[in-house]
């Protein structure tokens, strides 16, 4: 018996995962398209359905819900099953394979928006108005809503794979004409600081937390990235530091957001000099370039919360208006694309796999970068320290 094999089934990929449970042969099958990525999770849930029989932890209608065999091994689902049972069955089910960050949002979607407004209804009266309604009284941005979505749809193909309903109510459903065209935007415009800006609010965080800050300001990092680097991917003598791993959701991982995170940032002095003032703090503390020093963390480790605290604090009495920590990405690439420079470098700076997404992002900086012509001036953003006047020999001209 082959242990995942893809299929075809009325014209659509599937895959169908093969296992023995108490003397029965199984067969299941699973909603994804046929890829390298999607044999591979199919392989691992395979496994873990192995280690569960094996250690005679295996439910069966909890993996498989809307399975008609799960009422073999006495379990009541199929036709009468509550979506509130599926969805739970579902978001139990992925936390062994989605990425902390992903199970966060799918648990908070299932929890505390898809069960109260679907989880009284069973699976088979679902109906497309029901969704159209719920998305009518929606204040949220497209993406979200779509987001939210994604745990419900994922249900309603496997139904429909299980031959439990004939057709997804979600398959078709054009969500944005239901929205008011101003919430069609998906919520994440880039809302840079202008420079003065950014000193400004930087000097009304307390030492160290300022430090943190300005070396996001200043390079470009993700979240997850500057709360995950490491003094050992710091190189003072070239002035540059490596990014290779990542903090998400409370949880270390040894690679960052995506293949093409992985860089090597040169330091615009600004940066560098931040580099030099958290090493003050931070070096004989632990491994992490920046902590949190008011954290609960036995490393202490920075959380999205924490951050978004400390820098609303900074704005308080300075008549700027707040933007979320994250904003500093943006800070630093609108600024420097603004002043001229090469959006493929700032790509590689950010870690995109190519420049759409600057371009897509940033087409409004990139353009008043290029009205300066060949003979712009000199880079400014970042081009000196704010608090010291330690010489930096490096820069990201050089």
């Amino acid at each position: 018996m082959i242990g995942v094999t893809p299929i075809t089934r009325k014209t659509k990929q599937i895959y169908q995962i093969a296992f023995s449970f108490m003397g029965v042969q199984c067969r299941e099958v699973v909603d994804l398209e046929h890829s390298k990525a999607n044999e591979a999770w199919c392989e691992r849930r395979r496994a873990a359905i192995l280690t569960m029989i094996e250690k005679t932890q295996f439910d069966y209608a909890r993996e498989f819900p809307m399975s008609k065999r799960a009422a073999v091994f006495g379990h009541g689902v199929g036709k009468t099953a509550l979506l509130k049972d599926l969805l739970e069955a579902y978001r139990d089910r992925v936390k062994r394979t989605f990425e902390p960050s992903t199970f966060a949002g799918t648990k908070t979607a299932i929890d505390n928006v898809l069960v109260p407004a679907f989880g009284h209804k069973r699976i088979t009266e679902l109906k497309r108005s029901d969704i159209r309604d719920w998305v009518n009284k929606q204040t949220c941005s497209l993406k979200r809503i779509n987001n939210l979505l994604l745990p419900l749809r994922a249900v309603l193909n496997e139904a429909v794979g299980d031959e439990i309903i004939k057709g997804n109510p979600l398959l078709g459903l054009k969500i944005a004409p239901l929205l008011p065209v101003a919430q069609r935007s998906t919520g994440y415009d880039a809302q840079p600081y202008g420079e003065s800006e950014v000193v400004k609010l930087l000097s009304n965080v307390a030492e160290p937390e300022r430090f943190a800050f300005q070396l996001w300001a200043y390079t470009g990092l993700r979240t997850g990235e500057l709360i995950g680097l490491r003094w050992t991917r710091v190189d003072l003598e070239a002035s540059t530091i490596h990014i290779q791993e990542t903090t998400t959701a409370g949880e270390d991982k040894a690679r960052p957001k995506t293949p093409a995170g992985v860089r090597t940032i040169l330091l615009l002095p600004a940066a560098r000099e931040a580099i030099d003032l958290l090493r003050a703090h931070t070096l004989l503390a632990g491994d992490r370039v920046s902590v949190n020093p008011r954290g609960t963390r036995d490393d202490g480790a920075w959380d999205d919360r924490r951050l978004a605290e400390v820098w609303r604090k900074a704005h308080k009495g300075t008549g700027i208006a707040y933007r979320s920590p994250y904003q500093l990405r943006h800070t630093f690439a609108s600024n420097l694309l603004s002043q001229g420079e090469n959006p493929a470098h700032i790509s590689n700076l950010l870690g995109h796999k190519n420049i759409e997404m600057v371009t897509r992002t940033y087409g409004r900086w990139i353009s008043e970068g290029e009205k300066l012509g060949f003979d712009r001036p000199a880079r400014r953003y970042g081009g000196s320290r704010l608090w010291t006047t330690v010489a930096c020999e490096k820069d990201v001209n050089s």
